[in-house]
């Protein structure tokens, strides 16, 4: 009897373990099925053609950056990317593999900012390439590239829907003839994203851990057509005893397994505390450990390396309730305090729900290129977070909604004191409000 129990709870071990290793390739899966049903043309960047605001709708987007995405399809022939000269804007092109690994980025930290090509090759390319062109080696033969290009204040629009709108694409055969323009449109990026993403409907995590036995066919169908890095194939080679191409009923025992694990993953995103902000552990370009990567990338795909950008989180106050408009709020940066940073940094609130929070200015964050903002004489930096607008006047204002909202504090480029967690971001204090 203890042998068949030791070989039952081995055996729902495994699938936990197929789910958490597994996760990123088949969450990656699903939003390129979704690309696919929505007739997203691969090879081609698609640009929006303005930052969020609560109207995108967008889940806990950035207003910094206006944002495009391409997906790319090594299969035939390795594809080109242009660039074009941003004059020491800030831009990046994220590549992400199937497994959500970033294993490269183009743009100012990585490239610099002149106009080039990149060619992307597939695993085992090993073709002669053009003169003028640098190589960047894919892991898997399907990419997700995730452009991010800096808008400097409201009337930096239309030079950032023009820088935009010159990244190119096309195939190696062809180049340089064969390159294609983005293209650029208010609601370009919907058709990346999965129906549950567009229409208010179950993340796609919750949507996978609701699957059930279905998974690991899944699963299976994805190592199949994506094998793993060679270094993270031993943790693919574990799985062989569950069989993944089984069928659905051969996994019908592990169906509760998938929403166990999908469960552990949600609740282990390594962060700490720096007063009262959370923050993630850095995330490097490939994550070793398959639970600390399927935590990492849990809400989808696009989440940053350390060198290129550092969030923090805030959802409560110093006095442990969650942040909420009954209160007024300050965060008040010293002298010197303000992060280090190549290049920029930006506070954002958003409302309960991770949506931006509509107001009568439309300011929904205070960054380094707000405009008006009032630093004091030594060079402090007050942001009241409140309702309704302070009795100084709205330049340090950010507009708050009455009820429970959070913020999000973004650094990009950040320096050595932010990536060792030797700077720290000062604590939101309560400056008037509820007792």
């Amino acid at each position: 009897m203890s042998d068949r129990v030791d070989a039952t709870d081995g055996r729902r071990q495994l699938a936990r373990d197929a789910v958490v290793w597994g996760l990123p390739l088949v969450l990656f899966g699903r939003y390129l099925d979704a690309a696919v049903a929505n007739g997203v043309r691969f090879n081609h960047f698609y640009m929006s053609s303005d930052v969020a605001t609560p109207r995108s709708r967008a889940i806990g987007p950035n207003i910094d950056t206006m944002n495009g995405r391409a997906w790319i399809d090594l299969e035939e022939e390795p594809q080109v990317i242009g660039v074009p000269a941003t004059a020491d804007r800030y831009y990046t092109i994220q590549l992400q593999d199937m497994y959500m690994n970033s294993f490269a980025y183009v743009g100012r930290r990585t490239t610099g900012t002149a106009a080039g090509w990149f060619v992307l090759t597939p695993p085992g390319f090993s073709g002669r390439l053009p003169e003028g062109v640098t190589e960047v080696r894919a892991p898997t033969t399907k990419v997700l590239a995730f452009v991010r290009t800096l808008v400097r204040g409201s009337g930096d629009l239309d030079a950032v829907r023009a820088i935009n709108g010159a990244f190119t694409l096309g195939p190696l055969s062809r180049f340089p003839e064969g390159q294609t323009a983005a293209t650029v449109g208010a609601e370009a990026l919907d058709v990346f994203q999965p129906s549950s993403r567009r229409t208010g409907g179950a993340l796609p995590h919750i949507e996978i851990a609701r699957s059930g036995a279905a998974y690991f066919a899944e699963l299976d169908r994805l190592t199949h057509q994506f094998p793993p890095l060679d270094r993270d194939a031993p943790n693919l080679a574990r799985l062989t005893p569950l069989d993944l191409g089984a069928g659905e009923a051969a996994h019908a025992d592990l169906a509760g397994d998938v929403e166990g694990a999908v469960d552990l993953i949600t609740k282990s995103v390594r962060s700490w505390s720096e007063n009262g902000w959370l923050r993630r552990s850095n995330v490097a370009q490939f994550i070793a450990d398959p639970l600390e990567r399927a935590a990492n990338h849990i809400y989808g795909p696009g989440t940053q390396v350390a060198e290129e950008s550092v969030f923090y989180n805030l959802r409560k106050g110093p006095d442990g309730e969650t942040l909420n408009g009954a209160k007024t709020y300050r965060l008040r940066f010293g002298p010197g305090e303000l992060p280090p940073v190549d290049a920029f940094w930006s506070l954002t609130l958003y409302d309960g729900n991770y949506f931006l929070f509509d107001n009568p200015i439309d300011r929904y964050g205070v960054n380094d290129r707000t405009e008006g903002l009032r630093f004091e004489d030594d060079g402090s930096l007050e942001i009241l977070v409140q309702p309704d607008p302070p009795a100084a006047g709205t330049a340090n204002w950010l507009p708050g909604p009455p009820g429970d909202f959070q913020l999000v504090f973004r650094t990009y480029q950040p320096r050595q004191p932010v990536l060792d967690g030797s700077y720290r971001l000062p604590p939101l204090d309560i400056v008037g409000g509820a007792e």
